[in-house]
């Protein structure tokens, strides 16, 4: 067994905002280029790559877990000819869906160069050669849509990294009111809340399966969809200086009232929210900066 602490041991040579070449924690010469979103998870066996569609980016990289239901995945794609991290995420066999997806959000790293929505839904390649079915093609009855995790408006740098957000381990089915409504408030808020410099926005969007399973098109539809946020700022050196946190949980329903203003309603701690899903988020944020950020609930923004 291989414990992987979120930073993927990769061969890609001269890149940026990629990942570390060999076995290590992220060091701080990493600044905020190291993978300090990506929540603990124990793997087992050795890395798998593949290559993405010529459309959709660079390289894929996989782990399987210690759970032999579980597999872990980070794609990747190419931009001013340096290559570059676009998400990680958690895929589960049994729920055909992913638990959770993993990105860094920063305005100079990860521009918003306006490519609108590129590419149609299509299966990650990740998962398509693992034994059994990994992935569902979305439920779009019973008042369902394909809800985004990643979403298609928080990956703008390049066609390709925007075609990466419509693989289908990157949705689960999400009431259609819901993600056009409440849902769509937090993330346009998210994006205008997107750092520049050296600050980042390190986010883990998921879903919880809680209370008597609802199943759809014999998929089973979370119960929840939850959202983490924590932002951390960095010296000239690289090192960590400062984070703050927060997360936002909500039912997987309609809302009466999409407004903005409500989305305090549904905020709680990180930690809160790791006990109820099971993952110790953000785990290679340092101890001192990672308590703070994560049992207090600060806004980061303002309505």
């Amino acid at each position: 067994m291989q414990v992987w602490n979120g930073t993927l041991y990769v061969p890609i040579s001269s890149s940026v905002g990629s990942f570390t070449t060999s076995a290590g924690t992220p060091v701080n010469s990493l600044g905020y280029l190291a993978n300090y979103e990506v929540p603990y998870v124990d793997i087992s066996g050795t890395l798998v790559s593949g290559n993405e569609a010529s459309s959709r980016g660079y390289k894929w990289y996989r782990y399987m877990t210690t759970n032999s239901n579980r597999a872990v995945a980070t794609h990747t794609y190419q931009y001013n000819n340096k290559y570059y991290r676009n998400y990680t995420v958690l895929m589960d066999k049994e729920k055909k869906s992913p638990l959770w997806t993993a990105f860094a959000m920063n305005t100079g790293m990860w521009p918003d160069n306006d490519y609108g929505r590129y590419g149609d839904w299509t299966e990650d390649p990740a998962f398509t050669g693992l034994s059994g079915t990994w992935q569902n093609g979305g439920v779009t009855t019973g008042g369902y849509d394909k809800g985004h995790l990643v979403a298609s408006n928080y990956r703008q740098t390049s066609s390709a990294q925007n075609a990466q957000t419509f693989y289908l381990s990157n949705q689960a089915p999400q009431n259609s009111s819901f993600n056009g409504g409440l849902w769509s408030q937090l993330e346009q808020k998210v994006v205008a809340a997107t750092p520049s410099n050296s600050d980042t926005l390190y986010v883990v969007t998921g879903v919880l399966y809680e209370g008597t399973a609802v199943y759809e098109a014999g998929i089973q539809v979370p119960s929840h969809f939850y959202k983490c946020l924590m932002k951390c700022s960095f010296n000239s050196s690289g090192e960590m200086t400062g984070a703050t946190g927060c997360a936002y949980v909500f039912i997987n329903e309609e809302k009466s009232n999409n407004s903005p203003s409500q989305l305090p309603n549904y905020k709680t701690t990180i930690r809160s929210l790791e006990g109820r899903a099971g993952f110790n988020f953000f785990a290679n944020v340092p101890d001192e900066f990672e308590e703070a950020a994560e049992t207090k609930s600060t806004e980061l923004w303002t309505y």
